[in-house]
């Protein structure tokens, strides 16, 4: 952990990272997972997300603010969402890890083309909160071994005929009071070193100073341009995954 290229790939991760989530309010976990699983294991890759999470999501969810409406909302979703991460995080022990690097990469390649096919959907408003539940089940097992919980609220959320703005402020107070108990979770099941909670913490640095960047050139960015080549980057980094599990197993 504390190799100089490892800790160099770190900041890499999370400064990529937080570029994204301040150019679009997301992406955080989907950039710096697959790039982190280059030189750590995924237990330890998704670990090391734990703080810049917490803190990314926190700040954002106080920046927009609207986290009283948000939650009297959404909270069905997040009260399941919880219990399934608290009780998902304990497989991560249990599963060998390129069984994980497949698993994780197949999350990411096929979350992200469902996302890339899912807009048009519409959820109609009496079916806003049994969907809500399910997709709060569906996030917490996908979070629990790969960290990327917020892949399904994602697809949910844009199904609601949210404006960006709106859309935004909720999905990051939805990310930040999923990311308490995905931390905690992580902690419960016990066996992460000391020297991995420490670089968690400091990796909150290169992910704040991307998203603080980024925050200066998100006007000036063609939005629908840059998704498709994220989405693009996000599908090939997903297959590296799923294919360097496969090498292995």
């Amino acid at each position: 952990m504390m190799d100089p290229e490892i800790l160099l790939l770190i900041a890499a991760a999370f400064l990529a990272g937080g570029i994204i989530k301040g150019l679009s309010g997301i992406g955080l976990p989907m950039v710096a997972l697959p790039i982190l699983s280059f030189g750590v294991s995924v237990p330890v890759a998704v670990a090391l997300t734990m703080a810049p999470i917490l803190v990314t999501n926190g700040w954002q969810a106080l920046m927009n603010g609207r986290l009283r409406q948000v939650v009297r909302r959404f909270w069905p979703m997040q009260l399941v969402m919880a219990i399934t991460l608290i009780l998902a995080t304990g497989l991560l022990k249990r599963i060998d890890n390129d069984v994980l690097l497949i698993i994780a990469g197949a999350i990411l390649t096929l979350s992200v083309i469902a996302l890339m096919t899912a807009r048009g959907w519409t959820i109609p408003p009496r079916l806003e909160r049994p969907i809500g539940v399910g997709v709060g089940f569906l996030a917490g097992a996908i979070g629990g071994v790969s960290s990327l919980f917020g892949i399904p609220i994602i697809v949910y959320m844009s199904s609601l005929g949210l404006e960006r703005s709106e859309f935004l402020t909720s999905i990051s107070v939805v990310y930040f009071l999923a990311a308490v108990p995905y931390v905690g979770g992580l902690l419960f099941v016990g066996g992460i070193p000391p020297a991995v909670m420490m670089v968690s913490a400091l990796a909150v640095v290169p992910a704040m100073f991307g998203m603080m960047v980024a925050g200066r050139f998100v006007q000036r960015l063609d939005e629908a341009r840059f998704r498709y080549l994220l989405n693009w980057l996000l599908i090939l980094l997903g297959i590296s995954m799923m294919a360097r599990g496969f090498v292995n197993v």
